[in-house]
């Protein structure tokens, strides 16, 4: 049964992580920069992380946080198609009590990682792991070495989870049991009105039950102890609460427990993405590519690639370039077709060429009259991918077309082209004037 369940649960796991990385593919039909799709994919690595993220919340978390069912969530992240973040593997360990395997992880944060926040953080656990053992010695220990990193770097923030861990286990450690427990009553409200805030709120329950018999408060904590007993049989905290209810009725003696010793290293890194992090981004991304080369490859279906063979324009057109074109560079030379419907492309209505001179792009045709071979200026001026239009010389039509680079799409409403230097020559529409 806990095997179905969590097979369920991975599945739910890896399709919502897929449902929500898909849609993100979707701008890259609009994309024409590289530079821009480079950026595009930084943002998708980015956003990827918190999909998954929001993906674990909402389909693997639940079992614990909601159900508060131990068994069920260690089903999951315990089994094989499902590689897990260290501190899934963390908050098992607490869930059902194995202190040792999560002081084993804590410590090994501590001795890998130089950074104060992430020592800050696992002193930070440390605490909790020594105030659900009652080593309050321990405790007080963890509490003033986070004291001394604060001390030495003034200019540390802590987040706000862990700013209201350390105040709690701070105010605790001096007896500020007052302060503990409006601190505590603030977080169990907060958690009580959030849709998987079951598991935080008895954890804080715990401890403000703990705080009340500290403080003398028997029949306040008996009350927490045993709605905690009811409500979370399948966790450590309900034998938590029920030592502590042989504590009070006297037929458990409270005895200071063993320091805990490292029996294993493990290797952990900070932030370390899981491996099904790398496994999607890698398939959608290889998806994106693959629709972004069909989409080309269509494009230049759909679009008849042209070539002028006419190598006798070359003279011609150099000999009838004007004169105040200081320096000119002719970057393609090309002929407009009217029987394109049919594809034969037989029929050669106007030889035009694209000059490129004193920084601009302008297009002229090339028609010979008495003998001569002249040139007549049809655009000026030509920035790319706008639509342009100009009537052909001698035959009452009008051509529509875009100048498009070569690192860009062709447009979908394309008849031919042409590839000359640097750029397409786009035909978008031949009419009748």
């Amino acid at each position: 049964m806990k095997n179905n369940t969590a097979k369920r649960a991975i599945a739910s796991y890896y399709i919502l992580s897929l449902l929500l990385t898909l849609p993100f593919l979707i701008p890259i039909w609009l994309i024409k920069e590289s530079l821009w799709m480079i950026v595009y994919f930084v943002c998708f690595l980015l956003y990827i992380r918190i999909a998954i993220n929001f993906a674990v919340r909402a389909t693997v978390m639940p079992s614990l946080w909601k159900e508060l069912d131990a068994e069920k969530y260690a089903a999951i992240i315990n089994a094989k198609p499902f590689w897990v973040h260290y501190s899934y593997k963390l908050n098992l360990y607490f869930a059902i009590g194995d202190y040792q395997s999560a002081h084993n992880i804590v410590s090994s944060i501590l001795i890998h990682h130089k950074n104060v926040q992430q020592r800050v953080y696992g002193h930070l656990l440390l605490c909790r792991v020594c105030f659900e053992r009652e080593d309050y010695e321990g405790l007080k220990e963890n509490i003033d070495q986070i004291d001394s990193y604060l001390k030495y770097n003034p200019g540390l923030k802590l987040s706000k989870q862990n700013k209201g861990a350390y105040e709690f286990y701070r105010n605790f450690s001096d007896a500020d049991y007052v302060s503990v427990c409006d601190l505590l009553e603030k977080g169990i409200a907060k958690y009580s009105k959030k849709r998987n805030g079951a598991y935080f709120s008895l954890i804080r329950q715990y401890q403000l039950a703990v705080t009340k018999r500290m403080m003398g408060d028997i029949d306040e904590a008996i009350v927490l102890f045993e709605n905690i007993n009811e409500k979370a049989p399948k966790i450590v905290l309900s034998t938590l609460a029920q030592q502590q209810l042989e504590y009070i009725s006297g037929t458990l003696e409270e005895k200071a427990p063993e320091r805990l010793e490292v029996t294993e290293f493990e290797t952990v890194k900070s932030r370390r993405k899981t491996k099904i992090v790398y496994i999607i981004a890698f398939v959608t991304i290889c998806i994106g590519c693959l629709l972004i080369l069909i989409s080309k490859i269509l494009t230049g279906l759909d679009a008849p690639k042209q070539e002028n063979k006419d190598l006798n324009y070359i003279a011609q057109i150099e000999n009838t370039v004007e004169d105040d074109y200081n320096k000119h560079q002719i970057l393609g030379y090309f002929n407009i077709y009217t029987d394109y419907a049919d594809e034969t492309y037989m029929m050669s209505v106007d030889s035009l060429f694209l000059v490129e001179a004193n920084g601009k792009l302008d297009l002229h045709t090339v028609y010979q009259l008495n003998g001569e071979y002249q040139n007549h200026l049809n655009v000026t001026d030509i920035q790319v991918d706008r639509l342009y239009e100009y009537e052909i010389y001698f035959v009452p039509r009008k051509v529509e077309f875009v100048l498009t680079e070569k690192k860009r799409n062709i447009p979908e409403n394309t008849l031919y082209y042409y590839e000359i230097d640097g750029y397409y020559f786009c035909v978008i529409s031949i009419s009748d004037i």
